[in-house]
């Protein structure tokens, strides 16, 4: 009789391959590359993945999932400080080396989404997700839901651009200043309650 499969291995697999990633691309992943890094046979993988594009969907899922918990803030009931502070948390944890790492991970993964035409690719669901949160307490404070979606539109974009900027820039000090400067003329633009 088979071994019952242990449900804690898939997600600590994961755990390990995206550390094992942070430095690398997608595009060198495959069965034998993390089987060599991560000390493991490649029948591990296959047993828990099936195959490459499994794994890879897997991996984008999980590094999409780190904001998931951001996303849960339910921002309409916030009033403004507290959306401040909201907003100061997401910038804190996307900053971080890992955040940053991760958001590479994810923008690589919307790029090839793009290139291979799935427009409802998980990754790159990820800026219209983004954009719904904060159009959420643009529209709780006053503002008309088309005009909301297109405030959020735009810090969405700037917080987008500025984590792409200390990416390749290296300078998160500089991108936390545009940031906090963002932040302020987003919660400027709604009356106060």
């Amino acid at each position: 009789m088979p071994r019952k499969p242990d449900p804690t291995r898939k997600p600590e697999l994961l755990g390990q391959i995206l550390e094992h990633l942070r430095g690398r691309s997608l595009a060198t992943v495959s069965f034998r590359t993390l089987a060599e890094a991560l000390g493991v046979s490649t029948y591990v993988f296959v047993y828990h993945f099936g195959n490459r594009a499994e794994l890879i969907a897997e991996i984008v899922r999980a590094v999409v999932a780190r904001n998931d918990g951001l996303l849960a803030v339910a921002v309409a009931e916030l009033d403004r400080e507290a959306f401040e502070k909201h907003l100061a948390k997401v910038w804190h944890d996307v900053s971080t080396e890992r955040g940053r790492d991760l958001h590479r991970l994810e923008l690589e993964a919307a790029l090839l989404e793009t290139v291979a035409g799935e427009a409802d690719g998980t990754a790159r669901a990820t800026v219209g997700r983004w954009v719904d949160h904060v159009a959420a307490w643009v529209s709780a404070n006053g503002v008309t839901p088309a005009e909301a979606k297109v405030s959020a539109r735009v810090f969405v974009d700037a917080l987008f651009g500025l984590q792409y900027d200390a990416i390749v820039s290296g300078d998160g000090r500089r991108a936390s200043a545009a940031y906090k400067q963002a932040v302020e003329t987003l919660v400027a633009r709604p009356p106060q309650r």
